[in-house]
């Protein structure tokens, strides 16, 4: 099996489904074929993402089509059984929110709903129910959900991720890091083959650790570009971390088409490597 060789942009999937975004299973559906028609061909969810409906969505776009994205998910946080049970009450929760103006709320409380599981068992169960929302035999990489630097260190998860690989359920395997720390830890192990970074650990890295990713060809997926570079126009920001050496796929979130459509053109002039 082949691995992907991952284009400059992705979509970031996180919020569709959430409870506070309004759209639709259809507009998120649609969102994903417009971002693919524009060549934002990486689409980067998790199993927690909207309860499973970002899965759920990316698997009813690429139906028929999944040779025209590379599909990454992340596992490890689950949600609560409370938070479980509210699922099939969305579209209720969601008008009532709507009228309150409480999503943002909710999306604050969710902190405190959710747990971890770093077991193989835990992270190959949560594995499969991805593919079967995603309705694939296999993702494109498959993640490390945000763990900590000890978790990384102690080796169960990692061996899950090397399973992963064998059975051909993931093509590459790799770890989102949050922080130094867990980037460290995750250069440390052999089985690591992606790094999705938040921008601001991307701009901290220091010449020793781009070495070290540089040297085993390590891709790296930069998100929160946005976030993290706040009082930036967006499209400066996509072209900043486009035009960064280390990164090779940059992900825009957004519920509005307009808005797709601007950040994937905000580079059609920038080659890799060059700045804005």
């Amino acid at each position: 099996m082949t691995a992907p060789a991952f284009p400059p942009l992705g979509l970031g999937c996180a919020k569709m489904g959430s409870f506070n975004n309004p759209s639709t299973l259809a507009d998120s559906v649609a969102l994903i074929q417009l971002a693919l028609d524009l060549g934002v061909t990486l689409l980067d969810t998790a199993d927690i993402y909207g309860q499973g409906d970002s899965e759920r969505a990316i698997g009813r776009a690429l139906r028929g089509q999944r040779h025209r994205a590379q599909v990454v998910t992340k596992a490890g946080n689950a949600f609560s059984a409370k938070m479980r049970v509210l699922r099939p009450l969305k579209p209720l929760i969601r008008a009532v929110l709507a009228r309150r103006a409480m999503g943002a709320a909710v999306t604050a409380q969710r902190g405190g709903a959710m747990r971890t599981d770093w077991s193989r068992a835990g992270l190959l169960r949560a594995l499969d129910g991805s593919l079967r929302r995603l309705r694939s035999d296999h993702v494109d990489a498959f993640l490390l959900h945000s763990p900590d630097a000890a978790t990384i260190a102690r080796g169960e998860a990692v061996g899950a991720l090397a399973e992963a690989k064998r059975s051909g359920r993931a093509r590459l395997v790799g770890i989102a890091c949050d922080d130094t720390a867990s980037l460290d830890a995750a250069l440390a192990s052999e089985v690591t083959e992606v790094l999705e970074l938040p921008w601001d650990v991307i701009a901290a890295i220091d010449d020793a650790r781009g070495a070290a990713i540089r040297a085993r060809g390590i891709p790296v997926i930069a998100r929160e570009v946005l976030r993290f570079q706040p009082g930036t126009d967006a499209a400066a920001a996509v072209r900043r971390a486009h035009a960064t050496p280390l990164v090779t796929t940059t992900l825009i979130g957004s519920r509005q088409p307009e808005r797709v459509r601007a950040l994937a053109a905000a580079i059609g002039d920038h080659p890799q490597g060059t700045e804005a």
